[in-house]
């Protein structure tokens, strides 16, 4: 028996015990930190359910742990090579700000990059720092959790612990001396009751979660709470020599153990990366406990006491289970990392990470993640997308660019860094370079012809790039050269490797390098140049510290798109394009790489008159990219819906069968492929149907109704069936169509309405012969995507919904079945749809909205009331009692 150890449970007890004692003397009544004291004491931790063992079951125990340790280390992949670290950062300078800060030693350290961060042990190490006339900006206040080393007060995330009680006096002595407080968390879903009172008694409240913002505010009893996202400390997470060795393999980057449902989609992501040719390891992080993961997957735990750092940054693929899926604004700290690093990130839904990185992969399933995994032919292809989760990170997701954020939120500045300038020095044909410039993705540029530049255009300048027309710079070029002087000081960037033409100029990549071979491919820093260096385009010296990017974005000679030319496909897959460039790339169109029919797809991108250039060069991209990608593009600002682009598509398709995918969706199982061949086998079929995942604040199976379990249903009314089933509907982009079909019965989506897909589903079974249901999810729906039509509540959006609702009056009466939809359908949707959305209404536009909702119910007389809130809705508008309306509908769910 471990005496020592009962001896010392015994008097954390006995000092709850004197503390509860008080409590109840008191009359106090039972709060959360209460309950945590008693979830924290010895005898009711999970590390003192272990049984108090003798010797010889303690040996033993210890065996089993050395021996999983020693085997986990042995797995360890060998002859990892040596990462140069990062000097520094040319592009962010230290701000000269004061911050005292309590909290992990680790985020002192980091923040310690971005401004003078104090620390302290006591209270009293506090009062002299600002005695001594250090001006004190604020004091920070970020949690301690388990593994952590602290700055001081060790113990805080236990309330009324001895370190809660001295920081509590610090936060007084802080308010005393005008010194504002700032809570900042990112832990606050697994921790927030842990740290919920001290965060109270704090000036300003940053967290990464902002579904804890209104409880921080009603917690605080101010509004000044803020959502600060995750971010990287780039001078750690960058790609600098990722180059230098790739494993194909997978790293699972999760603790364990991990709560019941993410455990499970852990296992199903881990299943798939068994299915594929590449390696797993789960890492082991703990020598003294077992690790735990499934029995299956113990055979793959690696661990290393030193270099496990090297191994992520080897690896092509970082798997990363989300354990929150709800937040729009917080996802896991290693999704950002690994990103940073050069990593592919594989995880499940998340509602932050599908908004803010669709170049990270998102499965649903085992055959999701395999698929995913298998998905790259080229090392290019991989090479290029690991990179593209740098340069989103590097874009915006620093410690920087966050601590801009928080000194804005503070009223410390009045506005956040943006781009610094850079100033683009051409020689050659200047329409050509000009148009090039105008193509950039990096917001600050000014373009002078070599002969042009002043000695105020340099001063004015951060950095200098110089154009040749001679090469092709894409539009990613000056912004990932000026991203590697966010993690490297030096005194210039360039592209040492590049292509000319097709083929690859070999050089260093993501390396330090000194040789300055071409300017016309670097970026200098500009006060480090004299006017006649730039002017004619030679410097003193070229050797000088530099680093050395990747090969892409650059090419010598001109790069000249053509459409591509037509040639026989079987499935044309109609993708409607508008503003939304990045989910197309990374999101619809990889998962229709994914499919064993790609090379069989005319892949049709209508654009319905974007308005951002991203989405164009990813349009033209795409189309240069891939020889069975064929471009369209409407040019007056966009129609409003998808349907203009959809009804395009059909006209220009040349393949017997369509199907539809959204720019923000995802093609999951191979199940085009699936319907593909369920309609060219089986006689007589107009459409082919299967299933949708809806993924929003949870997920949800869109299917119809009487599926054969694994199979599929033949259904030879289709008119009889939509009218047994009231009128439901599924996703058009869960369906393969003859185009035939969709061409003789004259069916078309309305233009500029909302929905308009469910009127297109239902047009199609009044009209079909014969129709197939089949039990496969096609394609997967982001539901909580970031400005999407539906997630939108405007005036705008309830007069699209008129334009449908009137075209569907107008169709079901000419397919004589307005009076069945009467009675059985639409009373129910409106109350149902309608009236939940006018909830979500903003305050001015109520009125105006109600009286849209009323024109609906106008196209769908006549109609005599049944439900009671639909009745209520009608009798009070019929009624002028429009501010009652208001109160019942609006003002009662603010």
């Amino acid at each position: 028996m471990d005496v020592r150890r009962l001896l010392s449970d015994v008097q954390e007890h006995a000092k709850w015990v004197r503390a509860e004692r008080e409590r109840i003397s008191q009359k106090e009544p039972l709060d959360e930190g209460d309950v945590i004291l008693i979830n924290d004491l010895p005898s009711l931790t999970k590390k003192a359910q272990l049984p108090y063992w003798d010797d010889q079951k303690l040996e033993t125990y210890n065996t089993g742990l050395k021996q999983e340790w020693d085997a986990a280390t042995a797995r360890f992949p060998n002859d990892l090579p040596e990462y140069p670290a990062s000097n520094g950062s040319t592009y962010y300078k230290k701000k000269l700000i004061d911050v005292a800060f309590v909290g992990p030693v680790e985020r002192a350290d980091m923040w310690n990059h971005v401004c003078n961060v104090h620390t302290f042990k006591t209270v009293t190490e506090f009062l002299e720092l600002v005695n001594a006339g250090v001006n004190i900006e604020f004091l920070m206040i970020s949690p301690i959790l388990p593994g952590d080393e602290a700055t001081s007060f060790e113990h805080m995330a236990t309330p009324r612990s001895h370190s809660r009680q001295w920081l509590e006096k610090l936060i007084k002595q802080a308010n005393y001396r005008d010194i504002p407080v700032v809570f900042h968390t990112e832990a606050d879903t697994n921790h927030y009751a842990r740290y919920a009172s001290l965060a109270a008694k704090c000036d300003v409240v940053f967290t990464a979660n902002e579904e804890r913002v209104q409880d921080y505010t009603e917690l605080c009893k101010h509004d000044r709470v803020f959502v600060i996202k995750p971010f990287v400390n780039q001078l750690r997470h960058n790609p600098i020599g990722m180059t230098r060795a790739r494993l194909n393999d997978v790293l699972v980057t999760n603790e364990f153990p991990m709560r019941k449902a993410f455990m499970e989609d852990v296992d199903k992501l881990m299943d798939g990366v068994l299915e594929t040719d590449h390696r797993l390891h789960v890492i082991k992080s703990d020598r003294d406990k077992n690790e735990e993961v499934g029995e299956a997957y113990r055979q793959y735990l690696v661990a290393s006491e030193t270099d496990m750092d090297r191994l992520k940054k080897s690896v092509d693929w970082v798997l990363h289970v989300n354990e929150v899926k709800n937040s729009p604004t917080y996802s896991a700290q290693a999704i950002y990392d690994a990103q940073a690093r050069g990593n592919l990130v594989l995880t499940n839904y998340n509602i932050a990470v599908n908004n803010d990185f669709p170049n990270v992969f998102i499965a649903t399933g085992r055959l999701d993640a395999k698929q995913i995994l298998n998905m790259f032919k080229t090392e290019d292809e991989k090479y290029r997308q690991q990179l593209a989760g740098v340069r989103t990170i590097m874009a915006g997701h620093t410690m920087h660019d966050r601590f801009e954020e928080m000194l804005f939120a503070l009223g410390l500045e009045t506005e956040t860094l943006g781009a610094r300038p850079v100033l683009v020095v051409g020689s050659g044909v200047e329409s050509r370079l000009q148009a090039m410039v105008d193509d950039q993705t990096y917001a600050n540029v000014r373009f002078r012809m070599a002969d042009a530049v002043t000695e105020t255009d340099l001063q004015e300048s951060a950095f200098v790039a110089f154009f040749d027309s001679a090469y092709t710079y894409e539009a990613y070029y000056l912004e990932d050269l000026i991203n590697a002087f966010k993690y490297t000081d030096v005194s210039f960037v360039t592209k040492a490797a590049y292509f000319d033409g097709e083929t690859l100029v070999s050089g260093p990549e993501h390396d330090y390098v000194t040789d300055v071979t071409d300017v016309h491919r670097c970026v200098f820093i500009a006060e480090q140049l004299s006017l006649k260096e730039v002017a004619t385009r030679t410097l003193k010296s070229r050797t000088l510290p530099g680093y050395a990017v990747d090969r892409f974005e650059l090419v010598k000679g001109e790069v000249v798109f053509e459409p591509n030319a037509p040639r026989d496909y079987k499935l044309s897959v109609v993708v409607p394009v508008y503003n939304n460039g990045r989910y197309l790339y990374n999101k619809c169109f990889f998962s229709l790489k994914r499919s064993t029919m790609f090379d069989d797809m005319e892949i049709w991108l209508v654009d319905d008159g974007s308005t951002d250039n991203e989405t164009s060069r990813y349009v033209e991209r795409l189309a240069r990219e891939h020889a069975n990608v064929y471009t369209y593009s409407f040019a007056d600002g966009g129609s409003g819906s998808a349907s203009r682009p959809r009804n395009k598509g059909v006209e220009l398709a040349t393949t017997p069968y369509i199907a539809f995918l959204d720019p923000d969706n995802e093609a999951v199982n191979d199940g085009y492929h699936e319907l593909y061949q369920l309609m060219t086998h089986e006689p007589g079929l107009d459409l082919a149907v299967g299933s949708m995942l809806k993924l929003s604040n949870r997920e949800a199976m869109i299917e119809l109704e009487g599926l054969e379990k694994g199979g599929i249903r033949m259904i030879e009314d289709p008119r009889a069936y939509l009218l047994e089933h009231n009128f439901k509907v599924q996703s058009i982009q869960a369906m393969v169509i003859r185009r035939d079909f969709i061409v003789d019965n004259g069916l078309k989506q309305v233009i500029g309405a909302v929905g308009q897909d469910s009127l297109f589903f239902q047009e199609m079974f009044l009209s079909a012969e014969r129709v197939a249901l089949v039990d496969l999810t096609i394609h997967d729906y982001y539901a909580a995507v970031a400005g999407s039509t539906v997630n939108t509540i405007t005036r705008r959006y309830f007069e699209k919904c008129v334009l449908r609702e009137t075209a569907r009056a107008k169709a079901f009466e000419r397919e004589g079945v307005l009076d069945v939809y009467r009675e059985t359908r639409f009373e129910r949707f409106f109350e149902l749809w309608y009236l939940q959305f006018i909830r979500r209404s903003r305050d001015e536009d109520f009125f105006g909205n109600a009286d849209l909702l009323y024109a609906i119910y106008e196209q769908f007389k006549p109609l005599e009331p049944k439900s009671p809130r639909f009745k209520q809705f009608i009798d009070l508008y019929e009624s002028g009692q429009k501010n009652e309306l208001k109160r019942l509908y609006f003002d009662v769910f603010r």
